[in-house]
């Protein structure tokens, strides 16, 4: 499978500072994104953003061969990465990207991380719930009953995995949502597009699953809010002790770590270093 991935521009400089972010903001979350961090901050540097592949999940993706799909166009720009920043879940890949770009750079780039957490179970329920919620205007009582059965019955279950789960997921309301938009009467253009957004963001939940990021995040620096249920503060409430190179804690909300001032002028002084 041909897996295409782009990274978009969010700020362009004539320094040879180049800084990877990655993240999924497509879904219209809540939580603030990488474009609100750069707007408080001063650093001279070219930061481009991920868009993964629009794959489903449960399509025979392996997770290493996802990533590397990243690593191609970034090998290809013949651009040297000074840092990579990650997001949550984007911290796994953000790891996997900065081991790659050791072997064909010959060092590490800069590993900063905002709330790390691997993905799970728990997370992808979370998630996709969001994401269920937004479209809950359009669907009707069976509808809902479908997809609530379908998110609930699965973790009731022994054995099942992310992958699993996110592709039994996907499945069913991708039938769901086209009995609705149907009904709705929405454009079949808008609607492929929504499906595809909605496959390349449980993919990229799913494919996490795949990678295993505690040896690559002891190089890290990471940002911690004050949420005890996000990153490393959920993991220490697991019984899970990440180790990282360094944490800045900052009493802060999870969803605002990208837009703070503080923590902006922080990150800016990590990037200098």
């Amino acid at each position: 499978m041909n897996l295409v991935t782009t990274w978009t521009t969010l700020k362009e400089s004539d320094s040879d500072n180049l800084v990877l972010c990655v993240d999924f903001t497509e879904t219209g979350r809540a939580e603030a994104g990488f474009p609100d961090l750069l707007a408080k901050m001063d650093y001279d540097g070219t930061f481009w953003h991920v868009s993964p592949p629009a794959v489903a999940p449960g399509a025979g993706i392996d997770g290493t061969a996802y990533v590397r799909s990243w690593f191609e166009p970034l090998k290809a720009s013949g651009r040297k990465v000074h840092a990579v920043m990650g997001y949550c879940i984007g911290a796994v890949y953000a790891a996997e990207l900065v081991k790659l770009l050791e072997e064909e750079q010959g060092e590490a780039p800069r590993l900063i991380l905002f709330d790390p957490e691997p993905t799970s179970l728990e997370n992808i329920y979370f998630q996709f719930g969001k994401v269920f919620g937004i479209l809950s205007s359009i669907l009707n009582e069976e509808d809902v009953a479908e997809t609530r059965e379908a998110m609930d019955r699965p973790l009731q279950q022994e054995g099942v995995t992310v992958e699993g789960y996110a592709t039994q997921l996907y499945a069913k309301f991708r039938d769901v949502g086209h009995r609705a938009f149907e009904r709705a009467g929405l454009d079949p253009e808008y609607s492929e597009e929504m499906w595809g957004t909605f496959s390349a963001f449980l993919s990229f939940l799913t494919y996490a699953d795949h990678l295993d990021p505690w040896e690559g995040w002891q190089r890290a620096t990471a940002v911690s809010s004050s949420n005890p249920r996000n990153g490393l503060n959920g993991l220490r409430q697991a019984g899970r002790d990440a180790v990282v190179a360094e944490e800045l804690r900052f009493d802060k909300g999870h969803d605002v770590l990208l837009t703070d001032d503080e923590i902006a002028r922080a990150v800016t002084k990590l990037l200098e270093r």
